[in-house]
């Protein structure tokens, strides 16, 4: 009986730790696979949100400092999670951009200066 019960709690003390040390690996692993999944939706949305920005400011044809701050920010944020890609390359190209909105020629539809010079 004494043997009983050393052994009983010995048994039924490793299956209860088992059950306790495997419920917790599984709900942790399964939290990792959330975490990594929600990681991999904010690299695409910020890659994403690089991209149109990137896009808007060479059809723009220029970037202003404020601008250039904003993406300088949005990539550090992006680069700082070990993100990767061609975001180097694309913002060489903004950079290359002019800083000021260069300013255009105002015509009238019909072609003429909307403010002429002298006379007229």
């Amino acid at each position: 009986m004494e043997l009983l019960i050393v052994l009983l709690p010995l048994i039924g003390a490793d299956g209860i730790i088992l059950y306790f040390v495997k419920r917790y690996f599984n709900r942790r692993d399964a939290l990792f696979k959330r975490v990594d999944t929600a990681l991999e939706t904010l690299r695409l949305l910020a890659y994403h949100r690089m991209s149109q920005e990137i896009e808007r400011l060479l059809d723009q044809g220029y970037a202003t400092p404020a601008e250039r701050r904003v993406l300088d920010e949005m990539y550090d944020n992006y680069k700082a999670h070990g993100w990767n890609g061609d975001m180097e390359t694309r913002l060489d190209k903004v950079y290359s951009l002019r800083t000021d909105h260069a300013p255009s020629d105002h015509r009238k539809p019909d072609g003429r200066p909307a403010h002429p010079s002298g006379s007229g």
